[in-house]
């Protein structure tokens, strides 16, 4: 069987695509950083393990060779305590940059080169700049707003450059927002909804900006009986915040479908969830499971970050298979170091 490169292997994208792919019999080249505190992640998989970093050029050439596709998924999705910009720079662009030029001169034997970049070019969602048209689809202008976002389309220019310059046959997966197992569930409690609208209190360009934002937060985490209580959020008019994040699971599927559907080259994909979820449905579901009631709340506006996959659905046969109630029972499970089908963030 074909031999992939899987940057990134013990992320979120990296350790589901790799455990997706030897399901499906084909054989991977994991490339972790070294020391990798996730390094355990992959221990219960049959790769050829290979510890580096991109910013050596020579590493990847090496890692480059012998392999018939390349899932590029490594990146850091902000700089951590004590990184600054430059270096930040130098392991997502650099690094990048050093994968494609090692890929360039191999351009006619690598079936696939599948970049995965981030629907944060866009912007998505409406905390920010207001995106033109929800949902979002791939041909929506691209936006970029702070360093990551900057980055990641540098990234994508330098790409489709590749593409064009040296015949790679590339597609780019968008995902949206991405976890893995349990940590979706901090995503829908009051502590969240308070930040998204603390947030827009300083944004006034913001498309969810109220001036009172601050109070406002203020108010719902002292009506939680704590600040992980799920959020039953509604604007005044009574419609629900939305997102469709993007679940690990679903991503790699979309990812594999990149590697093999030749429709896929020179084409970019957004990889959410099959639809957007409403913050009173996640919050009635996390209840019943639970027992912790919901805090049911108004606020002025209506939080939106909706992801459209309909491209990726009719185009390369992506079919996103984690519903509410799976996204929600792995993750409960996870929580519980129950055992459950993701491979853990």
């Amino acid at each position: 069987m074909p031999k992939i490169l899987i940057t990134g292997a013990t992320g979120r994208l990296g350790g589901n695509l790799t455990k997706q792919l030897l399901d499906k019999n084909y054989e991977v080249r994991a490339l972790t950083i070294p020391e990798d505190p996730k390094r355990s992640k992959l221990d219960a998989f049959d790769v050829d393990l290979v510890e580096g970093d991109l910013r050596d050029a020579d590493l990847c050439r090496q890692i480059v060779d012998g392999v018939d596709a390349i899932v590029h998924t490594a990146n850091i999705l902000g700089p951590p305590r004590g990184m600054d910009n430059q270096t930040f720079y130098d392991i997502n662009v650099t690094g990048t940059y050093n994968l494609f030029e090692a890929a360039a001169p191999l351009s006619d034997k690598l079936s696939r080169f599948v970049h995965v970049s981030t629907d944060a070019v866009y912007p998505m969602g409406n905390q920010h700049i207001p995106p033109c048209y929800q949902p979002i689809n791939e041909i929506h202008p691209k936006r970029p707003r702070g360093l990551y976002a900057t980055l990641k389309y540098m990234n994508e220019a330098m790409a489709e450059g590749y593409m064009n310059g040296h015949g790679l046959q590339l597609s780019i997966i968008r995902p949206s927002g991405m976890f893995a197992g349990q940590e979706v569930l901090d995503r829908w409690t009051v502590q969240f909804v308070a930040g998204r609208i603390r947030a827009a209190a300083q944004t006034p360009e913001s498309g969810i900006h109220c001036p009172d934002g601050e109070q406002i937060a203020k108010d719902l985490l002292d009506r939680a009986e704590r600040p992980d209580q799920p959020c039953a959020v509604t604007d005044e008019q009574g419609l629900p915040w939305l997102w469709s994040p993007s679940d690990a699971r679903d991503c790699a599927r979309a990812c594999v479908c990149a590697l093999e559907h030749p429709a896929a080259v020179g084409e970019a994909f957004n990889a959410p969830i099959y639809q957007p979820l409403a913050f009173p449905d996640v919050a009635a579901y996390l209840a019943e499971k639970t027992g912790v009631p919901p805090l049911e709340v108004q606020v002025p506006v209506q939080w939106v970050y909706w992801s459209d996959n309909s491209k990726a659905r009719t185009m390369i046969g992506y079919e996103p298979q984690c519903t509410l109630e799976n996204i929600f029972d792995t993750a409960l499970a996870d929580r519980a170091g129950e055992p459950a089908d993701v491979v853990s963030a």
